[in-house]
């Protein structure tokens, strides 16, 4: 059976070395969702993209909290973000800023549409560390 789409990635149980919280919470176990894990989930999206050749679709998920962020997310491969954490924070007003900001932020890039970006910057995220 084939598979129509896939979910990368929500959590990690990795620690990054830029993570900035206070001690007790870095040495807590369990999985680390929102801000912390943008890069490595971005990083995981384009390898996803570039694995299937751009032929499944992806939803982003991880440390998205603006328009910049959703973009960067599209550019490494994802058809789709998710928002999860700054709309448990924020409320559900922060869903019209993100948009407002990657429209932004996709004009700005010359990009007429989402599908355009998609995975336009999937290698150069695949390599980073």
């Amino acid at each position: 059976s084939a598979v129509d789409g896939v979910i990368v990635s929500n959590t990690t149980t990795s620690r990054p070395d830029t993570l900035q919280a206070p001690p007790a919470i870095v040495a807590q176990s369990g999985g680390l969702s929102g801000r912390p894990l943008k890069d490595l989930s971005t990083q995981l999206v384009a390898r996803v993209y570039l694995k299937t050749k751009g032929k499944i679709p992806i939803i982003g998920v991880g440390g998205i909290s603006s328009g910049d962020d959703a973009f960067e997310k599209i550019a490494a491969g994802a058809s789709l973000v998710q928002v999860y954490s700054l709309l448990a924070l924020r409320g559900p007003g922060c869903v019209r800023k993100v948009k407002r900001e990657l429209a932004a932020t996709l004009r700005e890039k010359g990009f007429k549409c989402v599908q355009d970006a998609v995975g336009a910057e999937a290698e150069a995220w695949s390599r980073q560390k």
